[in-house]
């Protein structure tokens, strides 16, 4: 079992090379065909200031980003040199839509989607980067790459936010070809400290045996937290197991053209320090 399709979403020529350093290991790994998707940022509509004018288009970032994209693009050529025939360079333009949508159209026919977490000290990741409408609107696994700290890819350990709910459960099976790799699992089970701690079977053994046939090893343990710190908490106890992985389940909606994001899955995009994978 692996991916045998894997798409990443390549935007910021500074961090391009944290990225190479995920999906290349990955690549080499599972024999996968690897796409590069570079998206130019949607058109800036303002409303006019001139009498008569009803609204003003903005395409100066645009312009400005002409010379990322030719970055990218050599960057992802020299980087699959070796193996160019299982290499795909793509370049999309979200024209008036948004970015993440072109990336979703692309990636719902991959095995796995790669991005990065938002940066905010970039002046156009509000315009390229929304990996939470990604997680939950994509259909497939999307792994997470931190600006921050080392990632290790293949991952060699990894924890798993185990709920019991569809959304974990689609993420934990998403995760497998990665999770087939590792040396050891921690299944977590985190419940809100106003709940009662779960009685009887300790939480997410049955999932430890079921992963156990695959071949994987894992250790099932639980915790609490309050209900504004489980992401927090979560970040904590992969940090004391060695996690290079965290998967969790990506919870979360459109409702009326604004998107809500569940409390956990906030926490974990804004402070991850490792490599996250999130289904929904």
């Amino acid at each position: 079992m692996s991916y045998k399709t894997i798409l990443v979403h390549l935007a910021d020529p500074a961090r391009a090379k944290r990225m190479f350093e995920v999906v290349m290991p990955l690549m080499r790994k599972m024999d996968a065909h690897l796409i590069g998707l570079n998206v130019m940022p949607p058109y800036v509509v303002l409303p006019g200031g001139e009498v008569g004018v009803s609204t003003v288009t903005v395409d100066a970032h645009r312009d400005a980003y002409q010379a990322d994209i030719q970055k990218l693009k050599a960057a992802f050529t020299e980087e699959t040199r070796l193996n160019p025939a299982k290499a795909e360079w793509r370049a999309a333009d979200a024209n008036f839509a948004t970015a993440a949508g072109t990336i979703i159209e692309h990636g719902r026919v991959c095995d796995l989607v790669v991005t990065c977490q938002k940066d905010k000290n970039w002046t156009l990741s509000d315009f390229l980067e929304e990996p939470e409408r990604l997680a939950i609107e994509c259909g497939r696994p999307v792994l997470m790459v931190p600006n921050s700290g080392k990632p290790v890819s293949p991952p060699k350990r990894a924890t798993i936010a185990w709920n019991g709910k569809r959304e974990a459960a689609r993420a934990v099976f998403d995760a497998l070809p990665l999770l087939k790799g590792t040396d050891e699992v921690n299944i977590l089970w985190i419940h809100p400290e106003r709940d009662q701690p779960h009685s009887g079977d300790l939480p997410g053994a049955e999932l430890s045996a079921t992963l156990a046939r695959h071949g994987i090893k894992c250790v099932a343990t639980s915790t609490s937290a309050s209900e504004g710190n489980i992401g927090s908490e979560l970040l904590r106890q992969a940090a004391a197991f060695g996690s290079d992985l965290v998967v969790m389940g990506a919870y979360g909606h459109s409702r009326m053209r604004e998107f809500v994001l569940g409390g956990a899955s906030r926490e974990m995009l804004a402070q991850m320090d490792r490599l996250v994978l999130m289904s929904h």
